[in-house]
C-alpha cells in the first residue's frame, strides 16, 4: 500500500514541477513585453519631444529674422540663414544639411528646459545667391485643400523675397540619452 502513495507523490511533484515550469515561463514573457512598451514608449516620447522643439525652432527662426531682417539675397551664417541649399551629407536621403550633421559653425542654436539640444538652419530653396528668380527657385502656389495665391500673398510673410521663394527649415534635437532626431519642413 505504500508504493501507491509514493507513486501519486511522484505525480503530484511532477504537475508541481511543470506548474512551477509553466508559470516561470508566463513571467519571462511578461517582463521582456514590460520592457518592450517601456522603449516603445520612450521612443514615441522623444520623438514627441522632438516635434515639440522643432516647433520652438520654427517659432525662433521666424522672430530672428523678423527681428533683423537681413537681405535674404545672402548668406547670413550667424543667424543660421543660407541663400541657397548647403551641402548635404551623402548619409542622409532628406538633404540633411552637414552643417547640422557634423555641428560645425553656421547654425543658429537653441536653449531647451527639458535637456535637449536644439540647432537648426534655414535655407532658401534657390540655385545660388542673389535675386530669387521665378524659374529658378522653388516656389510655393496656392494649397491644395483651400485658398488661392492672391489669400496667400496677403499673408504677413516672415522671409519675402522677390517671387515668394520657400525656405526649407532643418533642425536637429540631441536628446538628453544620446538620441538624434532631425526634422524638416518648408516655409514660405
Amino acid at each position: 500500500m505504500n508504493a501507491p502513495f509514493r507513486q501519486q507523490g511522484m505525480v503530484s511533484t511532477l504537475m508541481a514541477v511543470i506548474v512551477l515550469v509553466v508559470s516561470l515561463l508566463a513571467a519571462m514573457a511578461l517582463m521582456r513585453s514590460v520592457d518592450t512598451s517601456t522603449s516603445i514608449a520612450t521612443t514615441l516620447t522623444f520623438r514627441q519631444s522632438a516635434l515639440q522643439e522643432a516647433e520652438r525652432a520654427y517659432v525662433d527662426a521666424q522672430q530672428r529674422i523678423t527681428f533683423t531682417q537681413p537681405d535674404s539675397d545672402i548668406d547670413h551664417a550667424p543667424l543660421g540663414y543660407y541663400a541657397e541649399p548647403q551641402p548635404a551629407t551623402s548619409r542622409s536621403a532628406a538633404d540633411i544639411p552637414d552643417i547640422l550633421v557634423n555641428k560645425v559653425s553656421g547654425y543658429a542654436p537653441l536653449s531647451s528646459d527639458d535637456g535637449n539640444v536644439i540647432a537648426y538652419v534655414v535655407e532658401r530653396l534657390c540655385p545660388s545667391t542673389g535675386t530669387a528668380s521665378a524659374s529658378t527657385c522653388i516656389v510655393p502656389g496656392p494649397t491644395i485643400t483651400s485658398g488661392n495665391v492672391s489669400n496667400q500673398t496677403s499673408d504677413n510673410k516672415t522671409f519675402n523675397t522677390a517671387p515668394n521663394a520657400a525656405f526649407r527649415l532643418t533642425v536637429r534635437v540631441d536628446g538628453p540619452k544620446g538620441t538624434t532626431a532631425y526634422v524638416q519642413t518648408i516655409m514660405r
